[in-house]
């Protein structure tokens, strides 16, 4: 085998791209061939999460919400009447669901069985007007306060166990997050006009990334998903290489979208959702 045969050989290539010896191309072809199996497939969902257990919790256009096995049986059910229809879904700790309703202030934490443990009115904390929650690593609550400008630790009973300074003034920010992710022992915020702020575990801001417009983000492993104008991309940090996801009919994307080990998440317009595996 030449020189010319064994660099072009597909082992190698592999091994290659794996050691960072070869470019990524910019435009990441999202295939749909005859290797996907559907899995799961369900109409008039409005949004969705999937917990590390690859359990899906829907949403559907009432505010209800549905837990489904990983197989698609529906195990659990839950519905607010008084909160409204409007809320978002951290299911990081799949023993530990939070609900934000973000018109109400308020925050609902479920069991895995979606019964209520606790439910915390943001409106008799410090907090002024929350735009973004998340759970921290020990189970206490990260919330951002838009008017005070600060990031919050919070216990389920709302008392504060970490205030940091004013980022209105020290980052000039004018707007709050729309996301808070939990990204290892991070905190990924997402400020639209401005990128993705990353805190370290204690609430301190380490970076930024330059990744604006951003309209809905998660990770997978050490990989970040983003959606702008419409369009799914995705940022590897360690390269600070993006990639776009080239869909096999750019005509009918996913409005939302999530991966996770060996599946795909994906919700259309009008309400169609399909889970596909391998």
């Amino acid at each position: 085998m030449n020189n010319h045969q064994l660099h072009n050989h597909p082992l190698v290539l592999l091994v290659l791209l794996l050691l960072g010896c070869l470019p990524i191309k910019m435009g990441a072809q999202v295939t749909s061939d005859s290797s996907r199996l559907i899995i799961f497939q369900k109409d008039s969902v409005a949004t969705f999460a999937v917990d590390p257990l690859q359990q899906l919790l829907s949403v559907d256009y009432k505010g209800v919400l549905m837990q489904y096995s990983p197989q698609g049986k529906a195990l659990f059910q839950y519905y607010n009447t008084t909160l409204g229809e409007d809320f978002t879904i951290d299911a990081t700790d799949p023993f530990n669901i939070l609900l934000f309703y973000k018109e109400q202030q308020t925050i609902v934490l479920l069991d895995r069985t979606l019964s209520e443990r606790a439910t915390l009115d943001l409106r008799d904390t410090p907090v002024q007007y929350a735009t973004a929650v998340t759970r921290s690593h020990d189970n206490n609550l990260w919330v951002y306060d838009e008017l005070a400008g600060r990031l919050y630790r919070l216990n389920a009973r709302g008392e504060v166990l970490f205030t940091s300074n004013d980022f209105r003034l020290s980052e000039s920010l004018t707007e709050g997050p729309t996301q808070l992710l939990r990204w290892g022992d991070r905190l990924a915020l997402n400020f639209p006009q401005r990128g993705i702020a990353l805190f370290s575990i204690l609430g301190q801001l380490e970076e930024w990334w330059k990744i604006t417009e951003v309209e809905d983000c998660f990770f997978q492993k050490q990989v970040f998903y983003f959606r702008r104008n419409g369009n799914y991309h995705r940022y590897f940090p360690q390269q600070q290489l993006q990639q776009a996801l080239e869909w096999p009919d750019s005509a009918n994307k996913p409005v939302l979208f999530r991966t996770q080990i060996d599946r795909r998440y994906l919700l259309f317009a009008e309400g169609k959702f399909v889970v596909e595996g391998y």
